[in-house]
């Protein structure tokens, strides 16, 4: 019921006496005095062309940016829980819309009106006109109703207030009240009447802010009306309307205690040994809230993200803040429900465990963590080609030797790579390596105590972030320096053939002379391998044990030669020494090569240490299939859930990485879906969103042969199997 239809006149003087209108403060571009009421440019909003004296007041953008930084401050501290809706105009003189804003009216004659719409120089407004007489209860109200989950808790109105009209009994009144309307008038909070309580100092207009309580909840109403006794009209002394009211803008605090919360949290950055940049993967949830405003993710403190991951086209931006709390112009500002996939850069940790704290905080700066649990990183270099060390086919004490630290990948941010070497002394075989104290240099210079072992060097690598280490094949054994002959006397003859297996000897000018290699040593020697010549191989079973017989043409063997076994990987076109034999009192021989890429190893046999080729060769041809892991997570999904495949294609790759096919077994047959390209490490990781498909689902990974600077045959994952229910 209107306030208009219970109230006489000395019951309406008694209630406003309860509540005196603020005066508005002085502000730039006011003064501390009431703006001048200009005609109306309402016109489409239906107001009356002919209200002239106190129609619809467009606002100047002086007076709008004064008042709107006025309206960053509330009266109360903002607190968790709270948050502004903005209507009509934004803090930076934008349209902010009129969400939440209705109206009604009663007992109106022609030419009353309101309307909700607002923005930048035209407000809102309720007029009740005086083209005719308006009975006492007569009224148009302005209503604006709060979200759901969120009640109304104050704020701050930039308003126009008018009360002229009047009659025998009754008066034009403006009033203000929430959450509804009493008998009693406790819930008016602004009122003033033609006659009876002037609106301001300067009579029947009020023009400036006016707080809005907190503490009340409901809705809220601006009202013009006729108030009086029952029967009586407002009829006389108005200039175009009885009463009007017009708001510019309004900032609503609103109170939300809505708890947010997530599901479905996975990711790569969740998996053992997490490096560069991985994905975080949640459902974030606020369904009786305004909204996922912020996810922020924290390891061991340090913030790794925190951002807004879904504008809502732009609604979940805050248009500015008021005592700390956000302020939107929507009323549903944030999305209640949001699947977030954020990209997480891991290198700014320094390897190994941390915890990682993920917090969702909605528009009302309301926060939970959702996740509590330690991850894993590792962003220290990581080895893509071993560490070599340049010696000759013999090394000899008192040579020396120079380390290459091989290919180290470093992810991008985690800094520079720097190199430390670490030599090592090994036995005949290459194992047991000791390290050897001091010999820290990327040079070596073999001693009399290394005579007879085998040398090999440990790289390591470091980044910003951690250190890994890689080490090389090892060398032949070392032998002594060949001791030098004295000069010879006059009359001997430098032709005379040297002990089997021994020194030559020098020169006349001092050069040393060839050391012979094997007992007979022979020019024309032979080689013949045991098995095949021609193989082919998984990457994972890639090392290669070669053995066979060394021997002279007429077929006796050679004892104690060192045989070299020489790599040239498919498509390259140098070759290098990747490891070293030596033959037994009956020819034979067993050479250990390294894992490599598909290729020709050689194994070659030099008469003497000078000899500028090989006296013998023989060669295998190795097809060694690509290294392919996948990992599939999870293997259990909906069917139109979302699977992450990440994996890796292994061995030395081109630095912009290879080609990978990612296929399904799909009505039996393996059906190519996604091509994604590794990176140089050739590491890979897409999305694949199931379209309604049910059953057991088989996938793989192929990294096709062929392909540019990746000297390997076509290979393929384990077969996965992800179960769609």
């Amino acid at each position: 019921m209107s306030a208009r239809t219970i109230f006489g006149r000395r019951a309406l003087l008694a209630v406003m006496n309860h509540a005196t209108p603020p005066q508005r403060p002085a502000t730039e571009g006011h003064n501390g005095t009431m703006p001048t009421p200009q005609p109306s440019t309402q016109a489409g909003h239906g107001a009356p062309s002919r209200i002239t004296a106190r129609g619809t007041l467009p606002r100047t953008l002086a007076a709008l940016a004064a008042t709107a930084a006025l309206a960053l401050t509330l009266a109360a501290a903002a607190q968790a829980g709270e948050w502004v809706q903005v209507s009509c105009v934004n803090p930076n003189q934008t349209a902010a819309g009129s969400a939440g804003w209705t109206s009604f009216a009663a007992d109106t004659g022609y030419g009353s009106t309101n309307s909700t719409q607002c923005g930048p120089g035209a407000g809102a407004f309720a007029l009740l006109s005086s083209d005719v007489a308006a009975p006492v209860g007569a009224h148009q109200t302005l209503q604006y109703t709060p979200p759901p989950g969120s009640t109304l808790n104050g704020g701050l109105l930039d308003i126009g207030m008018y009360a002229d009209g009047h009659g025998y009994d009754a008066s034009g009144t403006a009033v203000a009240y929430t959450p509804e309307y009493a008998y009693n008038g406790s819930n008016v909070f602004f009122q003033c009447a033609a006659g009876l309580n002037p609106c301001s100092a300067l009579g029947n207009e009020y023009i400036g802010e006016l707080n809005i309580p907190g503490g009340r909840g409901g809705d809220l109403f601006l009202e013009a009306g006729c108030g009086g006794a029952a029967g009586y009209s407002c009829d006389e002394g108005a200039n175009g309307a009885w009463s009007q009211i017009e708001l510019w803008w309004a900032n609503l605090k609103l109170s939300n205690d809505a708890t947010p919360t997530a599901t479905n949290i996975a990711g790569t950055l969740l998996s053992a040994g997490a490096r560069e940049t991985r994905e975080l993967l949640l459902t974030a949830n606020d369904p009786a809230g305004p909204g996922v405003y912020t996810v922020t993710v924290q390891a061991d403190g340090q913030t790794l993200y925190s951002a807004t991951p879904d504008s809502n086209s732009g609604q979940c931006a805050s248009v500015g803040a008021s005592a700390g709390a956000l302020m939107f112009d929507a009323s549903q500002p944030c999305r209640q429900t949001e699947t977030v996939d954020l990209p997480i850069d891991t290198t700014p940790l320094h390897d190994g465990t941390h915890t990682l704290k993920v917090t969702v905080t909605d528009a009302a700066g309301n926060s939970a963590v959702v996740y509590d649990n330690t991850i894993s990183t590792d962003n220290a270099p990581e080895n893509t080609s071993a560490p070599t060390i340049s010696d000759p086919p013999q090394p000899q004490a008192g040579q020396t030797l120079s380390a290459q630290p091989g290919e180290w990948a470093t992810p991008d941010g985690a800094g520079a790579t720097t190199y430390t070497f670490q030599w090592q002394d090994c036995n005949t075989g290459g194992g047991e390596c000791a390290a050897i104290p001091g010999a820290q240099a990327a040079t070596y210079t073999p001693t009399l105590s290394d005579v007879g072992h085998t040398l090999r060097v440990r790289a390591s690598a470091s980044d910003n972030d951690g250190t890994s280490s890689q080490e090389s094949e090892p060398t032949a054994v070392i032998t002594a320096a060949p001791t030098p002959t004295p000069p010879a006397s006059p009359g001997t003859s430098l032709s005379s053939p040297a002990p089997a297996g021994g020194v030559l000897g020098t020169s006349a000018s001092g050069v040393p002379a060839a050391v012979a290699n094997g007992t007979p040593t022979s020019e024309s020697a032979q080689i013949h391998l045991n098995g095949q010549t021609r193989l082919t191989r998984s990457y994972a079973k890639r090392a290669l044990t070669i053995t066979g017989r060394l021997t002279t043409t007429s077929g006796a063997p050679i004892a104690n030669a060192t045989l070299d076994a020489i790599g040239q990987a498919v498509g390259a076109g140098t070759t290098r020494v990747i490891a070293h034999g030596k033959s037994s009192a009956s020819g034979t021989f067993t050479i250990k090569v390294p894992g490599g890429p598909s290729r020709t190893v050689t194994i070659g046999y030099r008469a003497y240490s000078t000899d500028p080729g090989y006296a013998a060769q023989a060669s295998v041809h190795e097809t060694v299939a690509a290294g392919v892991k996948l990992r599939v997570t999870p293997r259990h999904t909906s069917t139109t859930g979302t699977i992450t495949l990440e994996g890796a294609v292994q061995g030395p790759l081109p630095r912009g990485g290879v080609l990978v096919e990612l296929e399904v077994h799909y009505r039996g047959a393996w059906v190519p879906f996604r091509t994604p390209h590794s990176n140089r490490r050739g590491r890979f990781h897409i999305h694949y969103q199931f379209q309604g498909a049910q059953g057991r689902f088989p996938f793989r990974a192929i990294a096709p042969g062929g392909q540019t600077g990746f000297p390997y045959a076509t290979g393929r994952s384990t077969t996965l199997d992800v179960q769609s229910i």
